[in-house]
């Protein structure tokens, strides 16, 4: 049943004060922000979040069940790697098809589906009896974070009003690699000790570190079922009665809607009219093909290297660190206490990205983080030899380091259009995380070779490339996904 006006009678079921339908030529991005954040926003947040955060585990997972591995499968260091690398090639091959899926079949559906993908794989990982199944179950489970990550960016950055647009999505990289880098290492103690002891795991104990992970994934899958499809994407496939419907949810902070409630009219063919969501862009090649097209080459090539570099950059500092801090007279036990250590500067990284997301221009952070974050790299590598100079300097890297890198995170799907926003936002994602399988190769060459200073010193250099690189980006800040990208049928 529709009507124009939400149900009298009933408190919880009326929209928030002042959210009625306009009758007039409103975009959905005006209505969206007209509607504000209700819980329905707040709990999708957490199940996209949680998602990503389980996500973070099985990535870094495999570093910590390295030498259990070896000795379940009798493998060596170079095999472990493998894994590690395979699973890296599969994310990258997951995020690319999930945004381009996105964007054909919806947010949701592909949210969902990436999610069950990650714990089929996870489970396949958990009873895997030889390395060759051991190394495919990796495959689908980075097919399932690819995936996850693409789609999850762009679902928040379209259900979010502007205002808190960028607070949901850099949240997302905050809770899952800022607080997830610590979680996993304090949950595979957890796992490998009193859990093995308790339930008699023994060798097997890396078996149930892996199965474990599965149980709250599949609750999440359960729980996921009830989030809306953002109205954006529903609008872009013309179902108004579907967008109304999602609307009306989102409004009334509920997520599903009772038998006898009425659905708002929130949108109809005048809004489709002034909605850029809504406008036709041709066919799926001219879409994709959009994202290089004139009117979104620059933006996506800025942004893209930016990303190769960012990630590129941290991957290396976390592969050189130990290694370095050994070389400089720590014992192997104590290098990766230090580096953990270090590692909370992540955290306080991410949250100073979430909170200037809402405050201060993209453009801006990401520069003053790269200038920041050269200056700190040089330092390290020229005075950082006692506790507290590896400590104090490597604390200060990661929190520009994290700083950046959310920021990014929370910009890609601002810079696209709806037809194609949740592909062009895996392309940048994914160029990112090629960045961290190629450039710590060449980083880690310099520093055998030449030393650290050299190869820090190199870090540096891509980091100013970097702040360079935004003189070029395109700000966008405060201004809705509709109005951002009016002008996109013309990207086609």
């Amino acid at each position: 049943m529709t009507s124009n006006q939400p149900p009298a009678g009933r408190e919880s079921a009326a929209p928030p004060s002042g959210v009625g339908p306009v009758r007039g030529a409103e975009s959905l991005g005006e209505i969206v922000d007209r509607i504000g954040v209700t819980r329905t926003h707040y709990v999708a947040l957490v199940l996209v979040v949680l998602g990503g955060l389980f996500e973070v585990f099985e990535q870094l997972i495999l570093s910590s069940l390295g030498p259990a591995l070896q000795e379940a499968f009798g493998i060596d260091s170079a095999l472990v790697s493998v894994l590690s690398s395979v699973t890296l090639l599969a994310v990258v091959a997951g995020g690319i098809v999930g945004g381009i899926l996105g964007d054909r079949f919806g947010r949701r559906a592909v949210l969902s589906v990436s999610l069950a993908i990650y714990c089929a794989g996870t489970v396949i990982s958990a009873f895997s009896p030889s390395y060759e199944v051991l190394a495919f179950s990796r495959v689908v489970t980075g097919l399932g974070v690819g995936g996850e990550i693409a789609i999850g960016l762009t679902y928040l950055s379209e259900l979010s009003p502007t205002k808190v647009r960028g607070v949901f999505v850099s949240l997302f990289n905050t809770v899952s690699a800022g607080v997830g880098t610590f979680l996993v290492f304090a949950y595979t103690l957890l796992v490998l000790g009193p859990v093995a002891t308790a339930v008699g795991a023994g060798p097997d104990a890396w078996r149930w570190a892996f199965g474990l992970l599965g149980i709250p994934v599949v609750l999440i899958v359960f729980f996921r079922r009830y989030l809306p499809e953002t109205p954006a994407h529903l609008l872009k496939t013309g179902d108004l009665d579907g967008a109304n419907v999602a609307l009306t949810r989102l409004a009334r902070g509920r997520l599903r809607l009772r038998p006898d409630d009425e659905v708002t009219t929130y949108v109809d063919e005048r809004t489709a009219a002034a909605s850029e969501s809504a406008q036709a862009a041709g066919s799926t090649r001219q879409e994709l093909a959009s994202v290089v097209g004139r009117a979104l080459r620059g933006r996506t090539v800025v942004m893209s290297l930016a990303a190769f570099l960012a990630w590129g950059v941290q991957f290396s500092v976390i592969i050189i660190m130990p290694i370095l801090l050994v070389q400089r007279g720590y014992s192997v036990a104590g290098s990766l206490a230090l580096t953990m250590v270090q590692n909370l500067g992540a955290l306080i990284g991410a949250c100073v990205a979430t909170f200037a997301s809402y405050a201060v221009a993209r453009r801006f952070v990401v520069a003053v983080g790269t200038v920041a974050g050269a200056v700190s790299v040089v330092a390290f590598a020229l005075l950082a030899y006692s506790d507290l100079t590896i400590l104090l300097i490597g604390f200060v890297f990661q929190v520009f380091c994290l700083m950046v890198n959310t920021t990014l995170w929370l910009w890609a799907p601002e810079l696209y259009p709806t037809h194609v926003r949740a592909f062009g936002t895996s392309l940048i994602v994914n160029i990112g995380f090629l960045g961290g399988a190629v450039i710590p190769v060449l980083v880690t060459v310099v520093f055998e070779w030449a030393g650290v200073v050299p190869a820090f010193a190199l870090l540096a250099v891509m980091y100013v490339v970097m702040a360079l690189l935004m003189t070029r980006a395109t700000e966008t800040r405060g201004v809705s996904l509709e109005r951002l990208h009016g002008d996109a049928p013309a990207a086609a």
